[in-house]
């Protein structure tokens, strides 16, 4: 959620293959300033609730394609309630990321990975045989 109390993401974080929140912090760490010192004016608390609901609706709903597998995992999903805008984007890890779990994941990601494509084998095309199932049709090719 942000300070303004109308806009919120969700970010999808797989340890080696996803960025962590070192590699791509949120706007406090990122710009290194204090909590108290950011602008306040138009702060609209009553949206608060709403904004809130909305965007664990989205992480609820992510959460639920990755653990039962099915349609597709949002990597990070923006919501602005004022534009109502929803950015997405692929955060890719950062390699000289100060986290050392997540280089070490990266590392162990890459290798698996390598390991995957090398053993994916090239399958030869099968050749199609047309039957002539509906002989009678006068509408085959």
């Amino acid at each position: 959620m942000s300070e303004n109390a109308v806009s919120g993401h969700i970010q999808f974080i797989k340890p080696g293959e996803t960025s962590c929140f070192e590699c791509a912090p949120p706007l406090i760490v990122a710009s290194n300033i204090d909590e108290k010192t950011l602008k306040k004016d138009g702060v609209c608390a009553a949206s608060l609730p709403t904004t809130m609901g909305i965007v664990a609706a989205f992480l609820v709903q992510n959460a639920l394609k990755y653990l039962l597998k099915f349609g597709q995992v949002t990597r990070y999903l923006g919501y602005n309630a004022l534009l109502d805008y929803f950015p997405t984007m692929s955060l890719k890890p950062n390699e000289t990321c100060s986290d050392s779990f997540c280089v070490k994941r990266q590392k162990e990601f890459k290798i698996a990975e390598a390991k995957r494509l090398a053993e994916m084998v090239v399958e030869e095309p099968v050749e199609q045989v047309e039957e002539n199932l509906h002989p009678e049709n006068d509408f085959r090719n």
